[in-house]
C-alpha cells in the first residue's frame, strides 16, 4: 500500500495517489469511504501520528456520516498508545487548532474532508501549538508510517492505557470569547443588531458561528445549520462557491439583511452574499476582513508603520491594493495553509489568508483559516463606516476580473503543460514554488497547479479588466484542450 517514493512526493508538496481514492499533501489525508479510508489503513495512519506526537492530543470532527466511525477508530487506536485524549466532537477546524493551543495539548487531529463531497473523509493533523503540519512534519509522519508498514503492531498493555474525556462546548466558547475580546468596536456593532443569514452546510460550524453573531447582538437567521451526522448528502455543494449559494441570497434578500454567511463543512472558509450584489466570489471575504483590519486589532497607529501581509499564489491582487493604505508589504506562499502560515512566522505578518475565504490572524490563537475572526472583521468595517448592508463596503472596493477552473489531470505530464504554458507567455516572471506561476503585467497573472486537496488541476486567472481576462483564459483554454483535458 505504502512506498519510499512517497516520501519524497510529499516532502515537494505534492499528491500521493492512490487512484482517485486516497490523497496525501501538505493539507492532510483525504480519502473516499470505503476504498480510500479503512480500518486497514486508518489504524497504521493513527500510529504513525502517535509516533512523533506526544501525550496530549485533542480531536474533532465534521458532521459526515462516516465521521463517528473513523473517530472511534482514531480514539481506539491512539487510547492504545497510550495517549490522552480530549474530544470537543463536532467543531471547526479553527476551534481545534485554538484548543490545542488553549489546552497545551501535544497535538490534535481534525476529521474531515473539507471542501469534498460526502462520500469523502480524512485527517488534518495539528502539530503543538495550534498549528498545522509543516510539509516537513508531514513528511516526519510519513516516514513514521513506512517504517511501520510491515512490521507487528505493538500496543499498551492494560495498565498503559490512554484515556478519554469529552469537553463538549468549551474550546467553541472560549474561542468565542476570544474573538470577542479582539473587536474593539465590539459595542457599535452591537448597537447596529444587523441581520444575517448563515448557511453552515449542516457542517462543524452549525452552532459556532450563529453563537458569535448572537454575542454581538445580530438577529440571526439560520437555513442548513444542523449537525445532522445521518445525512446522506450536503443539503448544497459543500464548496462555498457562488453558484452553490443560490438559496442564501434569495434569503438574504427576502429578509432584507445586511449580509449573508456561508461555511464549507469544518468552518475553515468563509463565503459572503450581500443583499444587491447576491453571492461573490470568496476572494472577497479576505478584502473585506483587512477593511477592519485597524478596528478590530486596536492598531491603527501601529499599522502606521512598516507591515508585512502575507497570501497565497492564487489570491486575488484585491488585498495588494488595500494593502498600500496600511502601509504594508505583501508577500506569496504555496497553496495551503500551513504554508500560508509558515511565510507568515517568518516575516512576522500580522495579516493573511487564502482567497478561498479563509481569514488569518495571528493575534487569534487558532492561528490560521478562521471565519469567525473574519465575521468580526467585517462587520466591525461595516460599524466603522455606519454602513447599512455588506454592499456599502463592497462598493468602495477595487473591481474583481477571476476565472476560476478545474481540469481531469489524466495521464499527461505536467511538465509538459508547464512548457507550452512557457512558450504562450514568453515574457512572464515565472514561478515554480507551486506548480506554474506567471506574473504577466499589472494585475494580470495566472496560477497553474495540481490540487492538494482534489485529484484535478486547477487554473485561476486574474486580469486588470474583462478584455484581458478573456484574451489570457483564451490562451489558456486553447493549450488545455490540445492536451484534451476537460473542465
Amino acid at each position: 500500500m505504502f512506498n519510499t517514493k512517497s516520501i519524497e512526493s510529499i516532502s515537494k508538496n505534492s499528491l500521493v495517489n492512490r487512484g482517485d481514492e486516497l490523497l496525501i499533501s501538505v493539507s492532510g489525508i483525504r480519502g473516499t469511504i470505503p476504498h480510500g479510508l479503512d480500518p486497514e489503513n486508518i489504524v497504521p495512519f493513527m500510529q504513525a501520528f502517535a509516533d512523533i506526537s506526544g501525550n496530549k492530543i485533542i480531536i474533532a470532527r465534521d458532521t459526515r456520516p462516516s465521521g463517528f466511525f473513523l473517530s472511534q477508530l482514531v480514539i481506539g487506536t491512539l487510547v492504545a498508545s497510550s495517549k490522552k485524549i480530549i474530544d470537543i466532537g463536532i467543531a471547526p477546524t479553527p476551534s481545534l487548532k485554538y484548543a490545542v493551543k488553549l489546552y497545551q495539548a501535544d497535538a490534535g487531529i481534525m476529521i474531515t474532508a473539507s471542501h469534498n463531497p460526502i462520500l469523502w473523509n480524512g485527517f488534518k493533523f495539528i502539530d503543538k501549538g495550534g498549528l498545522f503540519y509543516t510539509k516537513h512534519k508531514q513528511a516526519d509522519w510519513l516516514k513514521a508510517l513506512l517504517s511501520k508498514s510491515n512490521q507487528k503492531k505493538n500496543y499498551s498493555s492494560v495498565k498503559s492505557l490512554g484515556s478519554y474525556h469529552s469537553l463538549g462546548y468549551e474550546a467553541i466558547k472560549s474561542h468565542i470569547d476570544t474573538v470577542l475580546n479582539y473587536t474593539s468596536n465590539l459595542q457599535k456593532i452591537q448597537g447596529k443588531k444587523y441581520k444575517v443569514v448563515v448557511d453552515a452546510v449542516n457542517g462543524a460550524g452549525s452552532v459556532a458561528l450563529p453563537m458569535l453573531l448572537e454575542k454581538l447582538a445580530c438577529k440571526v437567521i439560520t437555513v442548513n445549520c444542523e449537525t445532522k451526522e445521518a445525512m446522506q448528502k450536503f443539503p448544497r455543494p459543500p464548496e462555498p462557491t457562488p453558484s452553490a449559494l443560490k438559496k442564501l441570497s434569495t434569503l438574504v434578500k427576502k429578509h432584507k439583511a445586511a449580509l449573508g454567511l456561508a461555511l464549507d463543512p469544518d468552518a475553515d472558509r468563509l463565503a459572503i452574499v450581500a443583499p444587491k450584489r447576491g453571492a461573490v466570489s470568496e476572494e472577497y471575504t479576505l478584502a473585506l476582513s483587512l477593511s477592519g483590519l485597524d478596528s478590530v486589532l486596536k492598531a491603527r497607529a501601529k499599522l502606521s508603520k512598516a507591515n508585512n501581509f502575507v497570501f497565497n499564489l492564487s489570491t486575488s491582487s484585491l488585498c495588494d491594493c488595500l494593502a498600500i493604505q496600511y502601509k504594508a508589504k505583501v508577500f506569496r506562499s504555496a497553496v495551503g495553509e500551513s504554508n500560508v502560515v509558515e511565510l507568515m512566522q517568518k516575516k512576522k505578518a500580522i495579516f493573511g489568508g487564502e482567497g478561498n475565504g479563509g481569514v488569518i490572524i495571528p493575534a487569534i490563537p487558532s492561528f490560521g483559516r478562521d471565519p469567525l475572526i473574519g465575521v468580526a472583521l467585517i462587520l466591525s468595517a461595516m460599524a466603522r463606516e455606519d454602513a447599512k448592508d455588506v454592499d456599502d463596503l463592497l462598493n468602495i472596493l477595487p473591481s474583481l476580473f477571476m476565472k476560476k477552473a478545474k481540469y481531469t489531470l489524466g495521464n499527461i505530464s505536467f511538465e509538459s503543460l508547464v512548457k507550452k504554458f512557457l512558450l504562450a507567455f514568453p515574457s512572464a516572471k515565472v514561478d515554480h514554488r507551486d506548480g506554474l506561476y506567471l506574473k504577466l503585467s499589472g494585475r494580470n497573472w495566472l496560477h497553474l497547479r495540481p490540487s492538494n486537496t482534489e485529484p484535478c488541476l486547477r487554473l485561476i486567472i486574474e486580469a486588470k479588466d474583462a478584455n484581458e481576462l478573456k484574451k489570457i483564459s483564451n490562451i489558456s483554454k486553447k493549450i488545455l484542450n490540445s492536451f484534451s483535458l476537460k473542465s
